[in-house]
């Protein structure tokens, strides 16, 4: 019997890397039974990029999915509605769920800082419990703090004493982030780069719009996206793993949990993570986003073991428990 055994939750993500799915089906491994759905009403590589410029073009759209869903779903005793950072939805959206899933609780979990997205605190009006990975958004909003997670893929120990990598990364292009990759690319020998694009349409946008991008080259940026596998067996290969959080978020990113997980040498821009009770300088070597370098030194010493009590914290059933207040 799991801790979730007979409850019914009504699950509303951004399909993102998979983790929409590992989410899924810890619930489903808990005692859930599950209905996940996309929380975007869109998915062409265009409306995404149009969906920075202004939600509202797709209101119509979006009021639209949400009410096929709601009609689909509509007479199932939910226990629970969890959004993740409910982008998309507008606030009629929200009502219409609320009317037809009135037993429900309606939980908000944000991965992603309110400043990043437009119109989302008229929306907590909604929602029952609310939780933030950000810790400065939760102690500002009085929502409750709850970083994101690693998933039981990430459960390992690194114990390698030969490596193919220094440094690698492996993410989305945004921000200061391909600015500060090369200029550590510069400094670091043996460095394994995956700059992710959503689009060649982006990429173009980009080159026109970022300075950043002038003197760039379409074959430096991968429009694939990489599966979990590949990443932790490159993850693997790796003496340390580099993070850029966006310059206007400060909580913990995915990858920085997920190489907790592992055990892995982290090198990231977050100088928030100095809060957190995993934090140990030998584990974690915070670089500056102007002049970033790592020490020769911080690849050579060994990985420090946390306590058991504070690894298990992080992990993605702990995760899921806090966002749904059980």
């Amino acid at each position: 019997m799991g801790i979730l055994t007979g409850k019914k939750i009504l699950f509303f993500s951004q399909y993102f890397f998979g983790y929409e799915k590992k989410i899924t089906e810890k619930m489903k491994e808990l005692g859930a039974e599950v209905s996940l759905y996309d929380e975007m009403s869109v998915n062409t590589s265009f409306e995404r990029a149009m969906l920075k410029v202004s939600p509202r073009i797709f209101k119509g759209k979006t009021e639209k999915y949400y009410r096929n869903i709601i009609n689909k779903e509509k007479g199932v005793p939910f226990d629970f509605v969890l959004f993740i950072d409910c982008e998309m939805p507008t606030m009629h959206v929200l009502q219409e769920c609320r009317r037809a899933f009135s037993s429900a609780k309606f939980c908000l979990h944000m991965w992603d800082s309110i400043k990043n997205l437009k119109g989302v605190k008229g929306k907590f009006e909604f929602f029952d419990y609310i939780s933030s990975f950000d810790r400065e958004d939760s102690e500002r909003e009085h929502l409750v703090f709850r970083p994101l997670f690693f998933s039981d893929e990430y459960r390992a120990c690194d114990d390698k004493e030969n490596y193919k990598y220094n440094l690698s990364f492996i993410g989305t292009i945004h921000s200061d982030r391909y600015r500060i990759i090369k200029k550590l690319k510069r400094t670091t020998d043996e460095f394994f780069i995956y700059s992710y694009l959503q689009s060649k349409f982006i990429y173009y946008f980009y080159k026109m719009t970022k300075k950043d991008f002038r003197k760039t080259n379409i074959r430096d940026f991968k429009f694939d996206k990489i599966d979990s596998k590949t990443i932790a067996d490159i993850v693997r290969e790796s003496r340390g793993v580099l993070d850029i959080q966006h310059p206007k978020q400060t909580g913990l990113t995915m990858r920085t949990l997920e190489m907790l997980g592992m055990k892995k040498k982290f090198v990231t821009t977050n100088t928030d993570i100095r809060n957190y009770d995993f934090f140990d300088e030998n584990n974690i070597c915070i670089i500056d986003r102007v002049n970033p370098v790592v020490p020769d030194s911080f690849y050579t010493s060994n990985y420090k073991d946390i306590s058991k009590d504070i690894y298990e914290r992080y992990s993605i059933e702990r995760w899921l428990l806090e966002v749904l207040g059980v």
